[in-house]
């Protein structure tokens, strides 16, 4: 699958862009797949790989609200966290996925993207499939604005890559930053430019609430997101069943043989 080139003059260059940096806009931008995933409820993620098992807990309550939402999802997909909510993209049909790489298209492919995330055996995730399903059918975008033929990533495309997938977001969600992290470095960038930006609630992300960045609970993000623009997927609001809550048996069980009740003083 051959790469496509943009520019700014073009008509499907993306507009937030040049909202945003105007001048500074990338040159161009190569790409793969349907460019209308940008039209979409986009949402960056970025995440300090050194995340607690806690503060993982955390944001995987918010994601069970955040999965509910017609989103797509945009970022380099490298740390733990992302990694893990770049799987849950692919395994809601209401989401979608769109790859940020710091390599040029004439080298990176859908196997070598994989190859550098998932190692074996992770390699081997539920949703891999699903991936390749996607790619073969063109649900699948792959962005660069590193020359076509850089085989390596290079910190300096790395860090320029995070920040334009923030810039080409309708917000931003930081899972984990934590102080001296490029993580937080760019939270503080993304704030700096009035971009919206949000975190969990949890203690460990105190280094993010201290810059004034929003601590969302699974019962606040929806609203957070709808007030954004966001919209909760037609499939969830049709298909979505009431569930039954049950009061429990507060009868003291009898762990006592049957043949010994009743048999016993103390």
């Amino acid at each position: 699958m051959e790469y496509q080139i943009l520019i700014p003059s073009d008509q499907e260059y993306p507009k937030r862009l040049i909202e945003r940096l105007g001048n500074s806009s990338p040159e161009q931008i190569y790409y793969w797949g349907p460019l209308d995933f940008l039209k979409r409820f986009t949402m960056a993620v970025i995440s300090a790989d050194s995340i607690s098992g806690l503060a993982m807990m955390a944001t995987n309550q918010l994601l069970f609200t955040i999965r509910e939402y017609d989103l797509n999802f945009i970022g380099g997909w490298h740390s733990v966290m992302e990694t893990e909510i770049f799987r849950l993209g692919l395994f809601r049909k209401n989401l979608t996925v769109t790859l940020f790489t710091a390599k040029g298209l004439a080298r990176e492919t859908f196997d070598s993207f994989l190859e550098t995330r998932f190692y074996p055996p992770l390699h081997e995730f539920p949703e891999r499939e699903e991936y390749f399903c996607r790619a073969k059918e063109g649900k699948l975008l792959m962005l660069s604005v590193s020359p076509p033929k850089e085989a390596r990533m290079k910190r300096p495309n790395i860090i320029n890559r995070n920040w334009l997938a923030c810039v080409l977001s309708d917000v931003v969600f930081v899972p984990f930053a934590e102080r001296r992290t490029k993580t937080l470095a760019l939270a503080k960038q993304v704030l700096a430019a009035q971009i919206p930006i949000f975190t969990t609630d949890h203690e460990a992300n105190q280094s993010l609430h201290q810059l004034g960045i929003p601590g969302l609970s699974r019962k606040s993000v929806g609203a957070y997101l709808e007030n954004l623009g966001a919209h909760r997927a037609s499939t969830i609001k049709e298909d979505q069943k009431q569930i039954v809550l049950h009061e429990p048996n507060l009868e003291p069980e009898n762990k006592f043989p049957r043949f010994l009740q009743g048999k016993l003083n103390f």
